[in-house]
C-alpha cells in the first residue's frame, strides 16, 4: 500500500538536488529529437531516444547506445518504507540469468546507470536500473545521500528476486550510486549472497557523508579552515537530522559499518580519478586497504576526469579493467575477448587523444 509523502524537506541536499536536476534537464533538452512523438518508441522509453543521443553526439561513443528498445520494460516495486520506484530492465540476453542491479548517480536518472553498464550485456548479463526515491520517475521523497537510499537498493534486489530468476548478481554504481552498492554489498551481506552477489563495480564513491561534504570544502571553499569547515559540516548534518527525523545521516557511512564489525564478502573493483571534483578518491583508497585482509579487490585510480564522467574521457581503459573484471568473477574470459575485439578497446585511434594525455 502507497503510504502518502509530504514534500521533500528544505535541506541543504534536496536544494543541492533541486537545481542540478534541472541543470541536467536543461542539458539533455538539445539533444531530443525532433518529432519525438512520431517515433515508433513506447512512451515511457522515449527518453531513451534522448539519451541514446548524448552517448553519440556528446560520449561521442555509439556502444552506449540502445539500439534493441524492444528489450527494454517498465516496471514499479515499492520500498520497504513506502516509497514507490520506477525501474527498467534491459533484457538483451533473454536465456540468461545473469543480471547487474546498476545504480546512478546524485541527480541524475536510471538510463545513465544502463547505458554505463552496457558491457555487462555484452557479457551475457540483463540490467535492472532503478531512479532512487526524488530522482526521474520515482516517487518525491528527500534525497539523504544514501541514508536512505539503500532501502530502495534492496527493494529492487527484492523484486529481482521475486520475479527473475538470479544465477549470478553483480551490483554497479556511479557516486551516490556507488555509494548505495558498497554499503548495501556490506551490510547485507547474507542476503545478497543467498541471491548469488559476485561481485561489485564502483565507480567514484564516497565512505561517508561526512567525508564527501568535507572534501566539497576542501576542493571549493580552502579559504575556510578546515578546523572550522568541520564544525560547519556537523551543523549541516546536524540540520539534516532535525529536519528529518526518521533518518540518521551518521548512518551514511561505510567506515562506520567496517569499524563496527561489517565484514567484506564480494570482490569490489574502484574506479575513480585522483582530481574528482566531487567524491574523495582518498576513500576508494582508504576503503581498499580496510579490505584487502578480507577479498582480493581491485582497482583504477585515473589522473585525470570529469566526475562520474570516466566512462566517456576514458571509454576504453575504463571498460577493458570492468571487462576485464567480470571475466576474472564469473570466467567468461571468451566474451571478454570478445568485447575488446568488437569495441576495439586495444586500438586507439584519434578519440583517444585526450584519455591518453589524461591518464
Amino acid at each position: 500500500m502507497r503510504k502518502h509523502h509530504k514534500k521533500p524537506k528544505r535541506t541543504l541536499i534536496n536544494t543541492v538536488k533541486k537545481n542540478f536536476r534541472r541543470l541536467y534537464s536543461n542539458l539533455e533538452k538539445p539533444f531530443r529529437p525532433r518529432n519525438m512523438r512520431k517515433k515508433n518508441v513506447e512512451k515511457s522509453l522515449k527518453s531513451y531516444l534522448t539519451t541514446n543521443n548524448i552517448c553519440k553526439k556528446y560520449y561521442k561513443r555509439p556502444q552506449l547506445m540502445i539500439n534493441d528498445m524492444e528489450n527494454l520494460e517498465r516496471v514499479t516495486f515499492h520500498t520497504t518504507d513506502g516509497i514507490e520506484l520506477v525501474a527498467n530492465l534491459y533484457t538483451p540476453n533473454k536465456e540468461s540469468n545473469k543480471w547487474v542491479i546498476a545504480c546512478h548517480w546524485f541527480a541524475g536518472h536510471k538510463n545513465w546507470a544502463i547505458h554505463h553498464a552496457k558491457i555487462f550485456t555484452e557479457m551475457g548479463y540483463n540490467v535492472m536500473a532503478f531512479d532512487f526515491r526524488g530522482h526521474g520517475e520515482s516517487q518525491e521523497d528527500s534525497t539523504t545521500m544514501g541514508a536512505k537510499e539503500h532501502l530502495d537498493l534492496m527493494g529492487a534486489l527484492d523484486w529481482l528476486k521475486k520475479n527473475r530468476t538470479i544465477d549470478e548478481l553483480a551490483l554497479m554504481g556511479t557516486s551516490m550510486g556507488a555509494f548505495t552498492v558498497n554499503y548495501c554489498s556490506l551490510k547485507y551481506a547474507k542476503i545478497f549472497k543467498e541471491a548469488n552477489l559476485k561481485f561489485v563495480v564502483s565507480d567514484c564513491t564516497y565512505g561517508s557523508l561526512f567525508r564527501l561534504l568535507i572534501h566539497v570544502r576542501d576542493i571549493y571553499l580552502r579559504f575556510i579552515p578546515r578546523k572550522r569547515a568541520k564544525k560547519m559540516v556537523n551543523k549541516i548534518i546536524a540540520k539534516h537530522k532535525k529536519a528529518e527525523l526518521d533518518v540518521d545521516f551518521g548512518d551514511a557511512s561505510i567506515f562506520r559499518l567496517l569499524e563496527t564489525g561489517y565484514k567484506p564478502e564480494f570482490p569490489t573493483l574502484f574506479l575513480h580519478s585522483k582530481d574528482d571534483k566531487v567524491t574523495p578518491p582518498s576513500d576508494s583508497y582508504e576503503l581498499m586497504l580496510k579490505r584487502k585482509a578480507y577479498v582480493e579487490d581491485d582497482y583504477l585510480i585515473y589522473n585525470y576526469s570529469t566526475h562520474a564522467l570516466t566512462i566517456k574521457f576514458h571509454f576504453k581503459t575504463f571498460n577493458y579493467k570492468v571487462g576485464q573484471f567480470i571475466a576474472k568473477q564469473d570466467g567468461t574470459q571468451e566474451m571478454f575477448e570478445n568485447v575488446v575485439s568488437e569495441w576495439k578497446l586495444l586500438e586507439y585511434d584519434k578519440l583517444d587523444d585526450l584519455s591518453i594525455k589524461l591518464q
